[in-house]
């Protein structure tokens, strides 16, 4: 948000290239396991509440296409859209990338799309061909979802409510505000852990 999260810029310990002040890097860096880390604690909050709403979800399900044991999805729900089985595949996305930032400042929203629109060409045709609906999840790091995200989220809170006999409103936001703590904890791992360090010169010798 152009605040300083670092006192300077300088190498990122997890794989030695430029890390900026501002953090921008490091909320995004692929080096480590903070970044995985980040994405697996959004899908398990997803899939437990799957769980609690008595869908009989499974995680990371492998072999749903046909010659290749690769994972379409994150949380695999039967019969969740329109009575098809749901593979539902979450991606946590920066808006802050040099590569990403114009575009985002122009168009809110646009890191998402380019996400959600990824994800379907890499895999929605694979997936409709096996009966299969394929939803991607795109969220930012600095926590907006992508619309279709923000309903399937809805979805599955109201459904939980159902069962738990919790009121639906109420489920609705305990839900986006336990994937908002999950992802500020992730990006709070990548900050701490990305912090630029500038090697000590030599002196008498000596390093």
């Amino acid at each position: 948000l152009g605040a300083p999260i670092y006192p300077s810029s300088g190498p990122c310990p997890a794989w030695l290239n430029p890390s900026d002040m501002y953090g921008d890097h490091a909320l995004a860096c692929a080096n480590d396991g903070e970044r995985i880390a980040r994405h697996n604690h959004l899908r398990d909050a997803l899939y437990h509440a799957a769980a609690g709403a008595n869908l009989a979800p499974r995680k990371e399900e492998r072999a749903l296409l046909p010659g290749t044991n690769a994972k379409p999805g994150d949380v695999f729900i039967p019969h969740w859209t329109g009575g098809r089985d749901t593979a539902l595949d979450v991606t946590v996305v920066s808006p802050l990338l040099p590569k990403r930032l114009a575009k985002s400042v122009e168009t809110p929203g646009h890191t998402l799309t380019v996400a959600f629109n990824d994800k379907c060409r890499d895999t929605l045709q694979a997936c409709q061909n096996e009966g299969i609906a394929f939803i991607p999840l795109p969220v930012e790091t600095l926590g907006g979802w992508h619309e279709v995200a923000a309903d399937q989220i809805r979805k599955l809170a109201r459904a939980q409510a159902r069962c738990t006999g919790k009121e639906e409103d109420e489920s609705v936001r305990h839900l986006f505000q336990k994937l908002g703590v999950l992802l500020i904890r992730g990006n709070a791992a990548m900050f701490i852990n990305r912090i630029p360090f500038h090697p000590l010169p030599a002196v008498d010798g000596f390093f």
